[in-house]
This record gives structure tokens, C-alpha cells and sequence, in this order.
């Protein structure tokens, strides 16, 4: 079953890769899914991500963009769009698989699998805050950052106890 708002995210583990959500407990995780590396939306989803950085870390927030591409992908497309912040590799597609966003698609006439546009909000405990389902990439990042905002002042980690 797929996470849902509310649910812990677990560490996970994608071929010989472990994404261990735990080490970043006490601070805010952005993490994005996108189709394909290298595409037009894809690009400008991450560059907008990327120009708002600053102000996601001034929160306390990382980001971490997740595609099932492959590491060679990834790093062309981390390149292209000049990114400071990490991508992973879902080689096999466990995490697009734990968070419920694997989307099967027919192009040139074969089946494919790969992972929905669709961003999570992990609180700083480690808890699905919220999930946008529907995202524009030209201004998603923007919504995001604003989200985070407005949920983030009582929760920020420098004022935890």
C-alpha cells in the first residue's frame, strides 16, 4: 500500500542504493518525483526547484528529485540544469512503488513504467506533511515554497526543544 499524509516514511532501498530519509530527521524534505530526465517540463520543473533553493534551505527544507533514470541520465540532467541538490536513481522502482506514484504509459508501441509528476512534504519527524498530486512544473516549485511557509514557523528545527 502506498504512503499516505501521515504516514512515517521509511529508509528505502532501490537496487545497490539506499536513500536513508532517517539522517534528515529535524528538518523539512521536499521530495519530487519526475518522469523523465532531459525533458522539456522535467528541465524546467527542476530549474524552478533550483532557482528557489536558497529559500528552501533559509527553511530548513532540502530538496531531492527521484525518476527512475538512469544514474548516466541523472547526472546529464543535474549538468544541464546546473542542480546543488541530489537526484536518486529508482532503478527499480521500489520508492515510485512505495509512494504510490508509478504511472504505465505506451510509447512507440512499448510499455513503460515510470514515475508520476507528483511531490511529497516530509516533516521534520519524518511524516508525509502533505502531497500535491497535481503539479503545474512552471510554478510548482513556487507553490511549494509558499506551503512551506505557512506550515513551517512552529515546526522550524532551530526552535525544537
Amino acid at each position: 500500500m502506498a504512503l499516505q499524509v501521515g504516514a512515517c516514511v521509511p529508509d528505502a532501498v532501490s537496487g545497490a542504493e539506499v536513500l536513508r530519509f532517517s539522517e534528515w530527521r529535524g528538518q523539512w524534505v521536499v521530495v519530487f518525483f519526475f518522469p523523465r530526465s532531459n525533458t522539456t517540463h522535467c528541465q524546467l520543473q527542476a530549474r524552478r526547484f533550483q532557482a528557489l533553493l536558497p529559500e528552501f534551505e533559509h527553511l530548513h527544507a532540502r530538496l531531492l528529485g527521484i525518476s527512475s533514470d538512469t544514474v548516466a541520465q541523472q547526472v546529464t540532467f543535474r549538468e544541464i540544469c546546473r542542480l546543488q541538490f541530489p537526484l536518486f536513481t529508482d532503478s527499480t522502482q521500489q520508492l515510485i512503488e512505495l509512494f504510490g506514484v508509478r504511472e504505465d504509459d505506451l510509447i512507440d508501441g512499448e510499455s513503460t513504467h515510470r514515475a508520476k509528476r507528483q511531490t511529497f512534504l516530509i516533516s521534520p519527524e519524518g511524516v508525509i506533511a502533505h502531497h500535491w498530486v497535481q503539479v503545474d512544473p512552471n510554478t510548482h516549485a513556487s507553490e511549494v515554497l509558499e506551503y512551506l511557509r505557512a506550515h513551517s514557523s512552529a515546526r522550524r528545527p532551530d526552535l525544537l526543544g
